[in-house]
């Protein structure tokens, strides 16, 4: 839950960004609606903008969007600089950002799945299609 500078970013004198991609049941990109990373309830509806998606009692919260491809990009070229600086003898001079890359490539696979972890296949509706178990919900493309 956000502390005392909400506005501020995760720590106290950084920015707060712009979440552009929480949507409802019925998304699109046309209905996005631009809002702060953090939510304290304090601007919005009385659950903050979260009135605007859901129903129920909110939550004071961080909220971030990704860029799965951006990220797959990123563990791309760190593999090429893993392998040019093996090829070089130097590669102690990329071992930590592989490192991170490796890590990042871990929570890239989340991306392969459903984004409510949903069975892949003939499902029409937003509240009624089964639950994923195991890689039921994994469709193999970047979300």
């Amino acid at each position: 839950t956000p502390g005392g500078g909400c506005e501020l970013g995760p720590n106290t004198g950084q920015p707060s960004f712009i979440n552009t991609y929480q949507r409802g049941a019925n998304e699109s990109v046309w209905k996005t609606v631009p809002q702060p990373t953090c939510d304290d309830l304090k601007y919005g509806g009385p659950n903050g903008y979260l009135d605007l998606f859901i129903s129920g009692s909110g939550t004071a919260q961080w909220k971030f969007t990704d860029a799965p491809d951006a990220d797959a990009r990123a563990v791309q070229a760190a593999y090429w600089a893993d392998t040019w600086a093996k090829a070089q003898g130097n590669e102690s001079q990329v071992t930590a950002t592989v490192a991170k890359a490796g890590k990042m490539g871990d929570y890239l696979r989340y991306a392969l799945f459903d984004k409510y972890f949903k069975q892949i296949g003939n499902c029409t509706s937003p509240t009624s299609c089964p639950g994923g178990t195991g890689r039921s919900s994994e469709h193999y493309l970047l979300s």
